[in-house]
C-alpha cells in the first residue's frame, strides 16, 4: 500500500466521522427544532451522505484491486 492510498483511506474516514457528527448533531438539534447549517442546508441531506460514502468507495477501491484473493480489504 502506498502513501497515496493511505491518504485518500484516511481523507474518506475523515470524511465519514464529520458526516456522522453533523448527522447525530443533526438528530439531536432536530428532536429540539428545525436543524440548518449556516450555509441553510440541512444536515442530514442525503445527498452529503451519498457523497461522503462515494469518496469511501474510491478510496478501497484501489486496495481491493491489490489483494491476490479478490476480497474486499475492509
Amino acid at each position: 500500500m502506498n502513501s497515496s492510498m493511505v491518504e485518500q483511506l484516511l481523507t474518506a474516514q475523515e470524511d465519514t466521522m464529520r458526516d456522522l457528527r453533523r448527522l447525530l448533531r443533526a438528530k439531536i438539534l432536530k428532536a429540539r427544532g428545525p436543524a440548518e447549517e449556516s450555509d441553510g442546508k440541512a444536515l442530514d441531506d442525503q445527498v452529503r451522505r451519498d457523497e461522503g460514502r462515494r469518496r469511501q468507495d474510491e478510496a478501497h477501491r484501489p486496495e481491493q484491486r491489490d489483494r491476490t484473493d479478490g476480497t474486499p480489504g475492509r
